[in-house]
């Protein structure tokens, strides 16, 4: 019988654009040090995401310094350790192989151990290239939309080198106009990437395929992942927990400021108490683009949507991707008396036997669509947390 296990391979570069063979570096690997990987579209639990993040820390055993730098000969990077490519695999107890995970080596926070001879590398999610590639006067100009400027910013040589780019696949929630470029001049491309997809109520995501993503935050299409509870009456029960139930206010704005022009729902103010959101864009100076941005988030964001953190097998959990659409089926579970056996149907005797009770705190109706924001697999025990938002 087979069993599980997570491989991960190094792909080092040949030329600043160029990379080379893809080398399997498990070995080296000190498990201890490899435990979680996590990438979420949301920043913190009081803030509204726009761009999924994925970092490692992997600490390697480097008794012959083969992960030393560019600088020695006997290291397999021999143009540049950073932004070499890292890739986990998981494979499952039928072989089934999943890509769970790529990233890229981050050199200035590399940290070397001479007397355990280990090195600690920092890997970042692949979108990190847009940290190194800066953006020039005349890439995006004035009144051209939100679309086309994000557009412009993927689509260059640097970034398609590593991420692939389809045209098809960059679609916004509210693509307005910018009135001055100015604002972009100079900037490298996360910041100019971030302020674009703030303003027309986008994010961002690597799908399967290697290719970057934008869209607004619907939920995707496709089939549901079904999970199930301990109370499901079929026993197709595939939850392990859920934790960090919550109503969602902690993300709930009814009040929107974009560059001081005010959007608010005075009904959902008096209701739940005033959420307050401010967005400053340098680029944008009409006040009609700014008020439909203000009302765009306030859509988005008015409602409390419940948020809860389930957790799967990670066999279960793979092909899985952010807004993917999920079914949470928990229901009470039925539980007998000590003393007495669940009565069956035509053979337990009525008054002399107890009818089971009912446990559990919360019911969560499969009817809920919702949808994933964050995706956290835990390497040492094989289980993945799946933070879902009502869709």
């Amino acid at each position: 019988m087979s069993i599980a296990f997570y491989t991960i391979l190094v792909t080092p570069l040949q030329t600043n654009t160029t990379y080379g063979d893809q080398v399997d570096i498990s070995d080296f690997v000190i498990v201890r040090k490899f435990n979680k990987i996590k990438q979420s579209v949301d920043s913190g639990s009081y803030d509204i995401g726009i761009y999924t993040y994925a970092d490692l820390s992997l600490t390697l055993t480097n008794y012959d310094g083969r992960f030393n730098d560019e600088t020695d000969s006997s290291s397999m990077f021999y143009f540049t350790r950073d932004r070499a490519k890292i890739q986990v695999k998981y494979t499952n107890d039928a072989g089934v192989v999943s890509v769970i995970y790529n990233g890229l080596i981050n050199d200035e926070a590399t940290l070397q151990d001479f007397e355990k001879d280990t090195v600690k590398l920092r890997v970042l999610s692949q979108d990190s290239i847009f940290r190194k590639v800066k953006v020039i006067g005349g890439l995006i100009n004035d009144g051209i939309t939100f679309s086309a400027a994000i557009k412009a910013v993927l689509n260059r040589p640097k970034i398609t080198a590593l991420l692939g780019y389809d045209a098809a696949k960059v679609t916004v929630g509210y693509d307005g106009t910018i009135d001055d470029s100015a604002a972009f001049s100079q900037k490298d491309s996360r910041t100019v990437l971030e302020q674009l997809l703030n303003a027309s109520g986008s994010v961002f995501y690597i799908d399967d395929s290697g290719d970057m993503v934008v869209s607004d935050r619907s939920v995707s299409g496709g089939a549901s992942l079904e999970l199930f509870g301990a109370g499901d009456s079929l026993q197709r029960d595939n939850i392990t927990r859920i934790i960090n139930y919550n109503n969602g206010l902690q993300r709930t704005f009814n009040t929107i400021t974009v560059n001081d022009i005010t959007s608010t729902d005075e009904t959902f103010v008096e209701r739940y108490g005033i959420g307050l959101k401010t967005y400053t864009f340098e680029f944008i100076t009409n006040t009609l683009t700014a008020t439909a941005i203000a009302d765009y988030y306030l859509a988005q964001f008015k409602v409390p949507k419940a948020e809860l953190k389930v957790y799967i097998t990670t066999d279960i959990s793979t092909g899985t991707n952010i807004l993917d659409p999920v079914s949470v089926d928990y229901r009470k579970r039925h539980k007998q008396y000590k003393t007495n056996k669940i009565p069956l149907a035509g053979s337990g005797i009525a008054g002399s036997e107890k009818t089971p009770y009912i446990v559990g705190g919360v019911k969560i109706s499969p009817n809920v669509v919702w949808k994933v924001v964050g995706i956290e697999y835990e390497t040492k025990t094989f289980l993945t947390a799946l933070r879902l938002r009502e869709a």
